[in-house]
Parts: C-alpha cells; structure tokens; sequence
C-alpha cells in the first residue's frame, strides 16, 4: 500500500474547479538548462507534488527529462518547481487545458492518495471509487490521442488484500482488502486500456517510507521531540517497505525496462512487522521508544474499519520480476533506508 498516512484524505476535500494551465517557456527554459531536448524523453507526472511524485520529479530531472507535473494548487506548484519540474495546473477530476500537456514521450500516473483526515465511512470511500475512475479516464483518454511511449500506472497493494507472512507473486488472484475493493473498479479496468493499445506498465509500492509524509508524523517526531508513537497490536502485521527514493528509481526502471501490460511489485527483498520502523528509527537514532499500544480489537474504533484491515493484515509481496528487469536497490533494508533518513535529518 502506498502510505503518505494511515488515514486517506478524502477527494471531494481537493478544488474542484479547473485552473489555467500554467506552463511559460521562459520557465521551461531556465528548468532544462543545456538539456539535450532532442533526445530526452518529456515526462508528464500526475501527483507530481506528493510524497512519491516529489521524489519520482526529482529523480527524473537528474536523469535530465523534461517534467511537467500535475497539480492543484499554487503550495503544489512550488512543490513541483523546488523538486525540478514544472508544473501544469489543472484537476485529474475534471477535463482541462492540462490534458493537451498528458500526452508526453512518458507518463507517470499517481492518483492521489492516502494522507491524513478522518475516518473513512464507506459512503466516502464510494467517491473515492468514482473519482478514481474517472482520473483514469481523462488522463488516459488524453494520452490515447498522442505518441506516448510508455504509461506507469502506479497501483495499491491493498488490491491484492492480505497475504500471509509469505510473499505472493503479481500473479496471485486478488482478494482485496476492504479498502482495497474501493480502488479494484479503476484497477479492473487497465486490461482494457491495454488491449486498446495504451503502453501500460502497472506498478505496486508497497509500505513507502522516507524523511516525510507518514513516518514524520507518527514516527520521527514523536521519537525526537520524546512523545509517544501510537502502535496497533503486539507486534503489527508482516510487510514489505520501500524507501522513497528506491521506489521513485523503480518507477522509472519499469518505464525503459517493464514489460507493457506487466505487474510488478515494488517491494525490499525482505518483509518485516510494522513496528520495526519505529524501534529501528529509535535504535538508530539513540533515542528511547515510548509507544502507546492499541490493542487489535480497538484498531476499528480509532481508525475506522477500512484502515484497520490494512494495519493488521500480513501484506508480503515478492519482487523477483522487479528484480527480473535488472533493477537493484540503493536501501535494500530497513536500517539502511532509516539511516538515510537519519542522515536527511541531521543535515537540516
């Protein structure tokens, strides 16, 4: 599950209204600089200001793409802009000026997704079905009428619900998770792009991690500051993590090297409980762990039942086909990743 929070926000909290489209080339050029414009790919990421898509604008521009992320709001933009890429405003939820930008040479296509909020009923999480659904179908009816050579559809794990404690293969036969079937209408329907032709390679993260969205919040600064982190159960569920900037790498790894129409997870090699992120952060860190424990059968009252399948149930996921395609990790393991967020942190 790609987790900024263990809370979604809701879409119908988002603006509504579509803005101008707001690309100025005087601004394109001071982003591209010396950039070799004839044989860099233009890439065009939705989500482009959140916990991944910073990071994935990021890695991109490094490897000297052109980027024109999707955003909402003026905050998002200079999210976008301080990450190397420039932003198009515009609302996945309505059609727009934006989409004349969709159809890049690639297209990185994160919904937006979990953060923090309130619980979620299941009145709200059937908008979020509909909205997801119809993301989809403006962004991929835009890209349809252009050249694009390739669409990263980047997924939830929570479609393939619970696991067990043994990893399971992108070809196990979804049984998702009571969140999970929420996001399964939109998820349905990708074969069905696909045999329209559109270059779509699926990706899974799994329990994304990094200095931000989540781990800040009910992690790092609890620890720092000497205040107690929340914990469900005994122990939490078995889980595969990825850190942040790993999972951004793969991202584009799958985009020059996945297979169209491919699944891939995007997962570490090994599973670990949920609450090693916060022991380990502490360990490392040298500071004590202070935790409040809820117990399992409290997990629904405090965060709804939705989200309390997803912090119980075991979610372990293989990624020998990532690996398959030559991809490696930079933070293979939990104290490495941590330790970059440590480092991360000192240095601010």
């Amino acid at each position: 599950m790609t987790h900024t929070s263990y809370l979604p926000r809701l879409y119908e909290c988002r603006t509504s209204a579509v803005r101008v489209l707001s690309v100025v080339a005087t601004e394109f050029a001071q982003q591209t600089g010396d950039m070799a414009i004839d044989t860099r790919a233009t890439t065009f990421v939705t989500g482009a200001a959140g916990f991944i898509g910073s990071e994935l604008v990021k890695v991109l521009v490094a490897r000297r793409h052109q980027v024109l992320g999707l955003t909402e709001s003026v905050e998002a933009a200079q999210r976008v802009r301080r990450a190397g890429g420039v932003p198009v405003m515009g609302d996945l939820r309505e059609p727009g000026r934006w989409q004349d930008e969709a159809a890049a040479d690639w297209v990185f296509h994160l919904p937006p997704h979990a953060s923090c909020g309130p619980r979620v009923t299941r009145r709200r999480a059937a908008a979020i079905t509909r909205a997801r659904v119809l993301m989809d179908e403006h962004l991929l009816a835009a890209v349809a009428a252009g050249a694009t050579r390739r669409i990263v559809y980047v997924g939830d794990t929570s479609y393939y619900g619970a696991t067990g404690p043994r990893p399971v293969t992108e070809d196990t036969p979804p049984q998702s998770s009571a969140w999970g079937r929420y996001l399964a209408p939109a998820l349905d329907r990708l074969d069905g792009y696909v045999f329209a032709g559109l270059p779509i390679v699926a990706a899974f993260p799994g329990w994304v991690y990094g200095n931000g969205a989540w781990l800040q919040e009910r992690v790092i600064e609890p620890i720092m500051t000497g205040r107690r982190v929340l914990l469900f159960g005994k122990t939490g569920p078995w889980l595969s993590p990825i850190h942040v900037h790993d999972c951004a790498r793969a991202l584009v790894h799958l985009a020059e090297h996945g297979r169209s129409a491919g699944r891939y997870f995007v997962v570490n090699s090994d599973a670990i409980r949920m609450h090693e992120f916060a022991g380990t952060f502490a360990r490392l860190a040298n500071r004590p762990l202070r935790v409040v424990r809820v117990p399992a059968m409290a997990t629904r009252l405090v965060v709804g039942p939705l989200m309390a399948e997803c912090l119980q149930a075991d979610a372990v996921f293989s990624n020998i086909r990532l690996r398959g395609t030559g991809f490696r990790f930079v933070y293979p393991t939990l104290d490495q990743g941590l330790q970059q967020v440590l480092g991360a942190l000192n240095e601010q």
